[in-house]
């Protein structure tokens, strides 16, 4: 009897090792739902990009964008000699944690997966597993692999595309890499930090903080219907009268068309 007791006793024994494996680790906390970032300015937007340490190229453009931070001011683009008008039918692109820091995001964890998404239309899809990630061609949320340390998530990501935006740059440039650290400093309070690194664009990685809020009570509103930049900045349509607001009139040295 003793060696059938020995045996069942192994059975139950490997049997609650394999249940332990299978249950949910008490260390990862539970990030998912909507949150919302805070501002250090008090709703003002601040230059999450502050102490970037730009090319020399992008550098004089950085210091006006930083000094129109300073002063609470949303700059226009176009003051940095920026033309965005190729970009306002863009789709959304990652560029550091979701690109937009001031956008509100939510998380969706699954077994083997988190997924992020925004109300801009952005989602990443974040696997994971121990590998670090490999780009196999580019993206607009880039190729992502996650792993919890404790009770950190950390994701890196690769293979995103160039033209993301990051500060006062034309975009992120070819090569970069973002690792994210993601951790409640308080049940609603997320941190994450954020690090950058962009050959084509920073001399040196850059680094930042950023802090969101859970918003329990969130509700979704589609950011691409009623935020759509691609229709309010259309320099030819008129959004209030919908009526072409570029003068057509050819020019007056323009040349006959062909006869036929």
């Amino acid at each position: 009897m003793r060696p059938l007791r020995g045996a069942r006793l192994a059975v139950l024994a490997a049997a609650a090792v394999a249940l332990a494996a299978c249950a949910p680790r008490s260390a990862e906390p539970d990030l998912s739902g909507w949150w919302v970032w805070e501002s250090p300015l008090d709703g003002g937007p601040p230059d999450p990009f502050a102490g970037a340490a730009y090319k020399p190229e992008f550098a004089e453009t950085a210091r006006l964008f930083d000094a129109a931070f300073r002063d609470a001011k949303l700059p226009d683009f176009a003051d940095f000699g920026v033309d965005q008008r190729r970009s306002y039918c863009a789709p959304p692109r990652f560029a550091g944690f979701n690109g937009g820091f001031e956008d509100a995001v939510e998380f969706l964890l699954t077994p083997g997966r988190v997924t992020i998404t925004n109300e801009g239309g952005l989602i990443r899809r974040i696997a994971l597993g121990s590998s670090p990630p490999v780009a196999h061609y580019v993206t607009n949320a880039g190729t992502s692999a996650g792993r919890w340390e404790g009770s950190t998530l950390v994701v890196e990501t690769v293979g995103v595309h160039p033209a993301g935006s990051f500060g006062p740059t034309p975009g992120i440039g070819k090569d970069a890499r973002i690792v994210e650290r993601f951790s409640l400093r308080e049940p609603d309070v997320l941190q994450i930090v954020v690090h950058v690194t962009a050959p084509d664009i920073l001399e040196r990685p850059f680094e930042t903080t950023l802090l969101y809020h859970r918003e329990r009570e969130h509700v979704f509103h589609d950011g691409s219907l009623s935020m759509n930049s691609c229709l309010i900045e259309d320099p030819s349509i008129d959004p209030e009268t919908g009526r072409q607001r570029l003068d057509m009139t050819p020019p007056t040295d323009l040349p006959p068309p062909p006869s036929d």
